[in-house]
């Protein structure tokens, strides 16, 4: 589903709000014991290009945040469990300093949505008198929050209250709860009866089933409102130390991964810096997700945490989880001052650590006057969401001249560009005499100077304006070989959506793209002929790509036959919630007013990135 809209002008908490939230529920906590785990569901089938290192080597922001927020906020029984490095992880095992957890966060993405049920079942069963209250979290639960609930039909796998925002309102949940749970009891029971004297209504950002009867109708309390000044937000580090190492156990260690062993698991430290994107593309969750709003951090509190980090865990390489770093000049302007003046350990900054993050090519190329000092702030990497050179796919200022004069900037500067693609219906795989040939547009690319590639099938993607109109329009596969998709394919390397009558020839030509980049003759020409100072940075990309194309390969070959030989069949619809949603927010929704993409011409809806 697509968000609703706030009231304009009603976006954001009050200045300070969440500080004062966070001063409140401390109070609450103290003296209490209430173990909570927090579990970032992941799925192994998704382990692939462009994501193959990463998926294993960069904590991610999003349940650390979460755990970050329950630790600072009083409850010290705190443990992230990041189902990459504990993939037989139970709930029903776990314990934390002896005791059973009152808590259990489930963050999932969609393409993770299978493992996150196996974990809500697993936790559903254990007794009723024991059984922690089970909250889910992350895209999933933000745009499909009804998928949580009643798992595979059974009313008794559920989880009991879903998470459509950001931590806050977790923490305002945390706090409704912690004035019904007093000395005893446990939270789950400090939920229900909550939920019975409807003291969750006021606490936008919420699903839950009003009552336990089998056909109760799901609550929605509305839409989150957003903490503007991410300066408010906990400090990072305390997420990082409460990691589970990584083991094969099913239960959870005595203690979390020692502060002097997480950067040899997580040598990338991901980073929120900003939130939010001016462009509107229709295949884009984004604009929705933020509310059309803008929001970053200070400068100053980049550095503090660039700071504690490398010196308290060692962690070198970070990765900014912008959506648009150059979105806003003076926001980004004010974080590259900080930063290039900077030092840690009597060092400059640039020294000690090194960043990357995304941008959009059109705001790169209008601040291109601050690439300079953007390397002195120790940036060595934008991945640039170009996605079609041609600008048939969707036009967002990008252009064969401009990328071409942009890369070369780049290069000169010392920052690596890295751009991202949509291979998308209607783009043959080689055109003669243009650049609209998927091959020809990476071939470009890499003799301007980009330093990785990522390509990617134009996927549909919950939380869009144009998710379900692929549906409508029959674009989206149910079955490929009598066989139901999995969620975990709508992750970009699987074609799952599309007009054509071959759509193998799609999946094939992603393939072809990636073999095209990643093979021995370039690395072989980039080491022998280097073509800029970056050259180094190249080679080191292509044996990662080579390697992670391997187990691509295998999995792309695979479905691809499967697509060939079919039958395939088509979904007219997505799947909705199996109950009615009522709203009982005392606030109603307003929509806002947003100015509309450039259209997609080629005669289809456009597809949408998982």
């Amino acid at each position: 589903m697509e968000l609703p809209k706030r009231l304009k002008g009603d976006e954001h908490t009050k200045s300070g709000e969440y500080p004062a939230l966070r001063e409140r529920v401390r109070s609450a906590a103290t003296g209490l014991s209430i173990p909570a785990v927090v579990v970032y569901a992941f799925d192994n089938r998704t382990r692939l290009l462009p994501y193959f290192f990463s998926a294993r080597r960069m904590a991610p922001a999003g349940p650390r945040a979460v755990g970050t927020a329950l630790y600072d906020s009083g409850l010290m029984k705190t443990r992230i469990v990041l189902q990459q490095w504990n993939p037989n992880f139970k709930p029903s095992r776990a314990k934390i300093d002896g005791e059973p957890i009152e808590m259990l966060l489930v963050s999932s993405m969609q393409i993770h949505a299978e493992r996150a049920y196996q974990l809500v079942a697993d936790a559903c069963t254990i007794s009723p008198a024991h059984r922690p209250l089970i909250l889910g979290g992350g895209p999933k639960s933000i745009y499909e929050p009804w998928d949580l609930f009643n798992i595979g039909g059974d009313p008794n796998v559920s989880a009991d209250v879903v998470v459509t925002g950001e931590e806050f309102v977790l923490i305002q949940l945390v706090e409704v709860l912690l004035t019904y749970r007093a000395t005893h009891g446990s939270m789950r029971e400090a939920f229900l009866r909550a939920r019975s004297d409807g003291a969750l209504v006021n606490i936008p950002g919420l699903v839950y089933r009003q009552d336990d009867t089998l056909d109760a109708p799901l609550a929605t309390t509305g839409i989150q409102q957003l903490v503007e000044n991410l300066d408010e937000m906990p400090h990072p580090l305390i997420g990082y130390t409460l990691l589970e190492r990584p083991h094969r156990g099913s239960s959870l260690r005595a203690k979390p991964l020692s502060a002097s062993r997480v950067h040899r698991f997580t040598p990338i430290g991901s980073l929120s810096l900003s939130h939010g994107c001016k462009f509107n593309c229709d295949y884009c969750p984004i604009p929705a997700y933020n509310q059309r709003t803008f929001r970053h951090k200070s400068g100053e509190r980049v550095v503090e945490e660039m700071r504690q980090l490398r010196e308290q865990i060692g962690i070198k390489f970070f990765f900014g989880t912008d959506d648009n770093f150059f979105n806003d000049r003076s926001a980004a302007e004010g974080m590259l001052e900080a930063m290039s003046g900077a030092m840690i350990g009597g060092k400059p900054l640039r020294k000690m650590v090194r960043w990357g993050t995304e941008a959009t090519e059109f705001d790169t190329w209008k601040n291109r006057d601050l690439l300079a000092r953007a390397r002195v702030s120790g940036l060595r990497a934008l991945w640039l969401g170009i996605e079609d050179l041609t600008s048939t796919l969707i036009k967002k200022g990008q252009s064969v001249n401009k990328t071409t004069e942009l890369f070369t900037l780049l290069n000169k500067t010392g920052i690596c560009p890295m751009p991202m693609m949509m291979h998308h219906d209607g783009q043959p795989l080689y055109s003669r005499g243009s650049l609209y040939g998927l091959l020809n547009q990476v071939s470009f690319l890499r003799k301007a100077g980009a330093q990785s590639i990522q390509v990617t099938a134009l996927t549909p993607a919950v939380g869009t304006r144009s998710y379900e109109a692929n549906f409508e329009n029959g674009l989206v596969f149910e079955t490929v070989g009598k066989r139901p998709l999995g969620q975990y394919q709508f992750d970009g390397n699987h074609v799952v959506a599309s007009e054509s009558r071959h759509p193998w020839r799609m999946q094939v030509n992603v393939l072809l793209a990636y073999a095209s980049y990643y093979n021995p003759v370039n690395f072989v020409r980039t080491l022998v002929r280097p073509t800029n100072t970056l050259y180094m940075a190249g080679l080191g990309d292509q044996v990662v790509g080579m390697i992670g194309l391997v187990p691509t390969a295998f999995d792309s070959a695979r479905w691809a036959f499967r697509l060939w030989r079919g039958p395939i069949t088509r979904s007219t619809q997505p799947s909705g919630p199996t109950a009615p949603m009522v709203n009982v927010s005392p606030t109603p929704e307003v929509e806002v007013e947003t100015t509309p993409p450039t259209p997609y011409t080629p005669g289809m809806v456009k597809l949408v990135v998982g």
